[in-house]
């Protein structure tokens, strides 16, 4: 049995995986700023290429705040397949993500039930007098 291995990990905009079984990502970001808190970002898509040994597994996604609370009532829990010689794709989809707290935020990614890496994401507040940008 060998250790569970992250090969990407990002958070976009939006992700599909197409017939083909290519990963695509769109809008790639790791900083989200708001005017003020509470804040919800409408929709993120996290994104993980896992190298696993074959057979079932239970992958599960935590968001912790700064202090190492948890930010998401319910932790997304999705069961994976790994075939020898393939990657799995991980996408899950987080629409409507409450933040209380400015700082550095974690998305930490277990797979049966250990932690093998972490996503960060920074949440800042956009300054009063900072121009509009479309």
């Amino acid at each position: 049995m060998t250790q569970p291995e992250i090969r990407l990990a990002a958070l976009c905009d939006h992700a599909l995986v197409g017939q083909d079984g290519k990963l695509s990502m769109l809008g790639i970001f790791r900083n989200i700023s708001v005017s003020q808190l509470p804040a919800q970002h409408p929709r993120m898509y996290l994104v993980a290429v896992l190298e696993l040994d074959p057979g079932a597994h239970s992958v599960v996604v935590r968001l912790l705040k700064p202090d190492g609370g948890a930010a998401m009532n319910e932790a997304p829990r999705i069961a994976v397949h790994a075939v020898p010689g393939q990657d799995v794709n991980v996408i899950v989809e987080l629409n409507n993500l409450g933040f209380t707290t400015y700082g550095m935020h974690r998305f930490d990614l277990e797979v049966d039930g250990s932690t093998i890496g972490s996503l960060p994401v920074a949440i800042s507040q956009i300054p009063a007098n900072a121009p509009r940008q479309n």
